[in-house]
């Protein structure tokens, strides 16, 4: 049985794999690390290790012939400064079970179906080069967003590996405490009975650990110097 943080590392895999094909970009992966075999897209990396047990020298080794500038170690075990790279940031996965009798949210959160809605959705969170819109047409992903006069939020939630992963969270006029609150019952209501993970950094993961996440363990990014 895999462990929560195992299947936070694997969803996130499987998130990237989604939004590889949409872009029409290939991948590939040995078990112990995925790697994209062409250039990556922005703010995704090349090459994500996907066990604990993956050394350093297997990550080099799978690097294949192209250049590779990103890297996501996802138990913060590798030391890849030898092979010429720098850590970008480190971060924290996060985890929270499934709300059995979810409450009532905010009545302006959606799940965007509309292609109107899905490019303000883009627009607000800067991803329109990256977000395509066959993501609408896919049952394993779900695109909230929360529309007032105060400006739009919202978050991707993308089920796979035993969980729901929760990423893309971006809020504008919306309290960071009461979104990753509602993140929860949303989630709980579409995606039933499945665990949320999903990774953050700073003020987004203060304010996830507020409204009740656990966090699970680091992750480092490394770049190439």
């Amino acid at each position: 049985m895999k462990s929560n943080l195992e299947k936070a590392v694997l969803n996130n895999i499987a998130w990237c794999e989604i939004v590889c094909e949409t872009l029409h970009k290939e991948y590939t992966s040995n078990g112990q690390v995925w790697r994209l075999l062409s250039e990556a897209p922005p703010f995704y990396p090349d090459i994500i290790t996907s066990t604990k047990k993956v050394t350093t020298s297997e990550v080099v080794d799978f690097m294949g012939d192209r250049e590779i500038l990103s890297i996501k170690d996802s138990y913060a075990n590798l030391e890849l400064q030898p092979a010429g790279f720098n850590r970008l940031f480190q971060a924290e996965w996060i985890f929270h079970p499934s709300v059995a009798t979810p409450e009532p949210v905010d009545a302006y959160w959606r799940v965007i179906e509309k292609e109107e809605d899905f490019k303000k959705w883009t627009s607000a969170h800067g991803s329109e080069q990256v977000m395509k819109n066959t993501l609408l047409g896919r049952n394993d992903v779900k695109i909230f967003i929360h529309e007032n006069e105060d400006g739009i939020s919202g978050f991707i939630a993308n089920s796979g590996a035993d969980a729901v992963g929760i990423s893309n969270v971006f809020s504008n006029g919306y309290t960071e405490g009461d979104l990753w609150s509602d993140i929860v019952h949303l989630v709980s209501t579409v995606f039933a009975d499945l665990p949320m993970v999903g990774y953050e950094t700073g003020d987004d993961l203060i304010a996830a650990r507020s409204s009740g996440w656990k966090t699970l363990g680091p992750l480092n990014v490394w770049v190439k110097s």
